[in-house]
């Protein structure tokens, strides 16, 4: 099934709202312009959300319900050719409650289910084409 389309309106000079099908919004601008998550900034949260939805079920069976579960997503930026040229995910948890064998099966766990199902990464690793039609 495909996803259904997210619009993007502008609401002032160099800013925008973009909206879901369900109603929910977030506000785009310049990230020298304010608080608004900058595009690159959503692409760069889009991965760190994708990941942490993909794992929050296996890490919640193994450190509970109510685990914290962050996440830090950075990136690099080539300026000339304008494009990020890596992007790094890192969970950050409180293992302290595992034992030392106990942890490295979470970590394989945690792993293998981001690299399973984590749509956004699939898309961003292999490249994928866009379309602009104006």
């Amino acid at each position: 099934m495909n996803p259904a389309p997210v619009r993007i309106r502008r609401s002032a000079p160099a800013k925008f709202i973009a909206t879901n099908g369900r109603g929910a919004e977030i506000t785009i601008g310049r990230s020298q312009d304010g608080a608004d998550f900058s595009p690159v900034e959503l692409l760069m949260a889009a991965l760190g959300a994708c990941a942490t939805l993909s794992a929050d079920h296996v890490i919640s069976r193994r450190l509970g319900e109510d685990a914290p579960i962050d996440m830090e997503v950075t990136a690099e930026k080539d300026i000339e050719a304008d494009r990020l040229t890596s992007v790094k995910t890192a969970f950050d948890l409180d293992l302290s409650s595992l034992s030392a064998a106990d942890q490295a099966t979470l970590v394989k766990l945690v792993t293998r289910a981001v690299e399973r199902t984590c749509t956004v990464s699939h898309t961003v690793e292999p490249g994928t084409p866009v379309t602009l039609t104006v």
